[in-house]
């Protein structure tokens, strides 16, 4: 009779065994595709693929950056605060200028909702700043609702098809430049990709933590 229980264990022993093996397999290819979807996105951070289109897309981001002071020790101490164009913003700003002026496209799309932080909208505040840059009013088209990459390229589409614009130079910061492609292939785009290579913002983090779980969001969310 003792022989039940010796082989009950010796066969709970070897599942967990087994199962133990199989998680551990698991884990390690989790592991090795998330090792792969890091470099994915450092690769693809450095292909700029733009060709001659119909507009510049410009994908969001936060407005405003950058106060001397912030919170109750501010008023305390009488700081006050500076705020100002957020440098990424610029910067992206910048690029789609340049490709602009290089005759790459007639029209730039700013898309960009509005911030909670500051209740400032982001593609109002690219048109500002593109404005004093050069580029004439008629030739910015504005998507002022989107509040992420999905909703930008998404929201975006609308417009575009709306003014018959069929190709676009899509611009944001190389860490985001696979998402954007992603997205905009998922949303049959005709699109090529120029990241802004001059961008102060860029960050280690971004390539290794936020942009690879953001693609695998985006994946079990059915956006790319």
């Amino acid at each position: 009779m003792a022989v039940l229980p010796q082989m009950a264990y010796m066969f709970a022993n070897n599942s967990m065994k087994k199962s133990l093996f199989i998680l551990s397999i698991l884990v390690v290819v989790a592991l090795l595709s998330y090792v792969a979807l890091v470099f994915y996105v450092g690769n693809v951070a450095k292909q700029d693929t733009k060709i001659k289109s119909d507009v510049i897309v410009v994908l969001g981001e936060g407005a405003i950056g950058g106060t001397s002071c912030f919170g109750p020790i501010c008023k305390q101490k009488g700081f006050m605060p500076h705020p100002q164009y957020n440098p990424c913003l610029v910067a992206r700003i910048d690029h789609a200028v340049d490709l602009y002026n290089n005759h790459y496209a007639s029209k730039i799309l700013m898309s960009g909702g509005t911030d909670k932080e500051d209740n400032k909208n982001e593609a109002e505040t690219m048109k500002t700043i593109a404005i004093a840059k050069g580029i004439p009013e008629k030739h910015i088209l504005l998507e002022k609702a989107s509040t992420s990459t999905y909703e930008n390229l998404a929201f975006s589409q609308k417009i575009l098809d709306k003014a018959h614009l069929k190709s676009a130079i899509i611009v944001t910061d190389p860490a985001a430049n696979a998402r954007a492609g992603l997205v905009a292939s998922k949303l049959h785009y005709q699109y090529s990709l120029s990241p802004d290579m001059n961008t102060p913002c860029s960050h280690r983090s971004d390539y290794v933590v936020r942009e690879p779980l953001a693609i695998i969001a985006y994946f079990l969310t059915g956006k790319i």
